[in-house]
């Protein structure tokens, strides 16, 4: 299956008041053709940062990509000009955030901010740019889209302003599209409607998304493939199926194991004592190692490399130094 998006060895730095430190630090991915892949992780693993990181809309003066490559199609994102990459925001990748009444502008209306995008990529009349916005309205299932064109993000609920998001996101039809928590802020039924939406255009179009969740449910029903991640690294990486039937990583292991059961008779779920570490505190040896069962005392003083461990199967973890080779 060819690669639309190749991530290698990424390391992105933040200035903050602790001083230098690294958001993410070497992260490898590919996304391929017409795949959905999830990136998975607890809030402050990086998961996000690695986004804004391809679409280079990091923070100005604060957050930096500071080694490595990302390539869209053989192209070097990372060396494009702000042109380039605002040719490229939209018309090959769109992303989609996880606010939108943050990531809408509240002072222009539905179709102006639809039309934006249309009419710089498209290069239509503002009439048809407006009618085109009418139509991706009724396709992301929005009723009255004639009203909705003229109404602002305020006036509609939170289900609809998503809808709005993937409207704008899916115009220009883009080869990949990048959802960052993308129903976190809805209720379930809403949920379920913009990940069958979004499942929808992607068989339609072809279109490769980068589904970004913490919630190992969407991950089950929606992707091909997954990644974890772990402050700021890979800590595995495999196809759906063999994350659930057989997790390698001990951090994999305690995500599954907090997902609530039904056959369970506890009236307690599990969860994984501690934390994500604190960027600028970073552990010596594993990042995983102070919250991990299975700690050995290499652990301690060794960071593991990415392994091999059969079956496209890669974890980060000494458990598997023997039988894996180092990918």
């Amino acid at each position: 299956m060819e690669t639309l998006l190749r991530v290698e060895d990424l390391r992105t730095q933040f200035h903050t008041d602790a001083g230098l430190v690294h958001v993410v630090d070497g992260v490898n991915l590919e996304l391929k053709k017409g795949e959905i892949l999830g990136i998975v992780g607890e809030s402050g693993c990086g998961k996000s940062v690695t986004s804004l990181s391809i679409m280079q809309l990091l923070p100005k003066g604060i957050g930096k990509v500071t080694s490595g490559n990302i390539s869209l199609e053989g192209k070097d994102i990372l060396a494009m000009s702000k042109s380039e990459l605002r040719k490229m925001r939209g018309s090959q990748i769109s992303m989609i955030f996880q606010e939108p009444m943050t990531s809408l502008n509240p002072v222009f209306k539905v179709g102006d901010q639809i039309m934006e995008a249309i009419r710089f990529h498209m290069k239509l009349s503002k009439k048809e740019a407006k009618s085109y916005a009418i139509e991706m309205l009724t396709k992301v299932g929005i009723s009255r889209p004639e009203s909705v064109v003229d109404e602002y993000p305020h006036q509609l609920s939170g289900g609809m302003r998503q809808r709005v998001m993937i409207a704008i996101a899916m115009a220009c039809e883009p080869k990949i599209l990048i959802a960052d928590e993308p129903t976190t802020a809805l209720d379930v039924t809403i949920q379920a409607q913009i990940l069958n939406l979004m499942r929808q255009l992607q068989q339609e179009k072809g279109t490769s998304i980068m589904l970004i969740t913490h919630d190992l449910g969407v991950v089950a029903e929606m992707c091909d493939r997954v990644v974890v991640m772990y402050a700021g690294q890979v800590v595995e990486e495999t196809d759906v199926k063999s994350l659930f039937k057989n997790p390698k990583h001990p951090y994999t292991k305690g995500l599954l194991a907090s997902l609530p059961q039904l056959t369970s008779e506890s009236d307690r779920l599990n969860s994984i004592p501690g934390q994500v570490p604190a960027l600028d505190e970073m552990p010596v040896g594993c990042r995983f190692a102070p919250r991990c069962e299975f700690r050995m005392s290499v652990c301690e003083t060794s960071n593991p490399a990415l392994l091999d461990t059969g079956e496209l199967h890669n974890c980060r973890c000494h458990l598997y130094q023997e039988e894996g080779v180092s990918s």
